[in-house]
């Protein structure tokens, strides 16, 4: 069967689309606004076209996520093969042409032309075109979930950071009653903006407050009475502080809101079961590494997984120089999630803090060591989840160690 050979550059509201032949003719190209009903009467052209030339049609898309979606998901749900060309290799293969411009459309003949090549230029060391497949809806649903997760958890962080900061600056003595990342706190700032009104708080009013018990609040309030405060812009600091106190309120409700939503979906998954019988994984962290990595079936050995968590170094070798380097385009996320569960398990799991203090012991820092921890973590997730099984302390923990 002939092959046609697709090239679409992305772009937030217009993408380019130029489709070859065999002989590199151009059958088709056109310029598709990023609008839902124009992408759908593009996928029956497309069908339309493929019928005609009798020939199965792929596409190479300039980057994944981002402006291609939705266009990508209507491409894999009409059955055409996708593939996903990173920006540096599509600008080096550009630069073997006399041409020294550079626009949409011309950057969609050189995808097209590069997929027209794929038997030549493909290996399986050295992967051009990596398959963009469709993911299953747990999976996904666990990935854009985690990911908004995220983006509450940074703006959290950074609120407090600010309504700290506004403390010091006013009333420093409130920070010795707690901590900010606790729900009281941030509870009797939220209700309690004002420091002029602290000493008529009562103890009734203050056990309202959630997160406060009966044992905690005879000396807090004590603490609130005699807290001295600079009475000077009183009422704009409490503006700003019952805005920021609010707020973070309202995110640890909206964080705690999806961490059950994930256990609901996650339930329905074997995989993150599995990874949750590891001591020191949460339902949290465990959600967000399936989410990011997909089926494990896409990594044909664990070294391709730790690459893809950045976790592992890849060869940077040259004459007499033998070095390595660390992944520069790894998954961020995967990352993150698979060292947070490092730490956690160096806590509860004898196998994982002896692996952790051998590396200390070997003068390797903190981060150093966990980064250690989370590469041998890594063996024997792959092995968990390839044998679909959940984890075993006395046979796993001896490659652990």
């Amino acid at each position: 069967m002939k092959r046609l050979s697709g090239g679409i550059d992305i772009g937030g509201n217009f993408h380019h689309m130029i489709i070859l032949d065999e002989k590199e003719q151009v059958l088709y190209q056109k310029r598709i606004p990023h609008q839902l009903k124009e992408m759908k009467q593009i996928m029956k052209e497309l069908k339309y076209l493929e019928k005609k030339e009798k020939a199965q049609l792929s596409f190479a898309l300039e980057g994944k996520n981002g402006y291609s979606n939705p266009l990508d998901r209507l491409l894999l749900l009409q059955g055409f093969a996708l593939y996903n060309v990173d920006n540096y290799k599509l600008k080096r293969f550009r630069e073997a042409f006399s041409g020294e411009w550079r626009d949409d459309k011309r950057d969609a003949l050189m995808l097209s032309k590069m997929l027209n090549l794929k038997e030549h230029i493909n290996t399986s060391q050295e992967k051009v075109f990596v398959p963009i497949v469709k993911p299953s809806l747990i999976t996904e649903s666990l990935k854009l979930l985690s990911r908004h997760q995220q983006l509450l958890i940074d703006e959290k962080v950074r609120l407090t950071n600010r309504l700290g900061k506004k403390l010091l600056e006013v009333c420093p003595e409130l920070l010795t009653l707690g901590k900010l990342k606790y729900q009281k706190l941030i509870a009797i700032l939220a209700k309690y903006p004002d420091f002029s009104r602290y000493h008529r708080i009562t103890l009734d009013s203050l056990l309202k407050i959630p997160g406060i018990g009966k044992k905690q609040a005879p000396p807090l309030l004590t603490g609130l009475h005699d807290l001295a405060y600079m009475p000077e812009l009183t009422s704009i600091y409490k503006t700003i502080i019952s805005s920021h106190a609010k707020r973070i309120s309202q995110l640890q409700k909206e964080i705690k809101q999806i961490d059950k939503k994930m256990d609901q979906i996650g339930a329905q998954d074997d995989s993150i079961r599995h990874l949750k019988s590891i001591p020191g994984v949460s339902t949290r962290l465990s959600s967000r590494f399936i989410g990011e990595i997909g089926h494990i079936n896409r990594f044909p050995s664990e070294k391709n997984l730790a690459i893809y968590c950045g976790i592992a170094c890849v060869n940077n070798a040259s004459g007499k120089t033998n070095k390595t380097k660390a992944v520069y385009k790894a998954n961020k996320m995967a990352k993150q999630a698979l060292i947070m569960m490092a730490g956690g398990s160096i806590r509860v799991n004898p196998q994982c803090r002896e692996y952790y203090l051998k590396k200390r012991t070997e003068g390797k820092a903190h981060n150093h060591a966990l980064r250690c921890l989370a590469r041998q973590m890594i063996k024997v997730i792959y092995r968990m989840l390839i044998e679909d099984r959940d984890y075993r302390i006395k046979k796993e923990s001896m490659k652990v160690a």
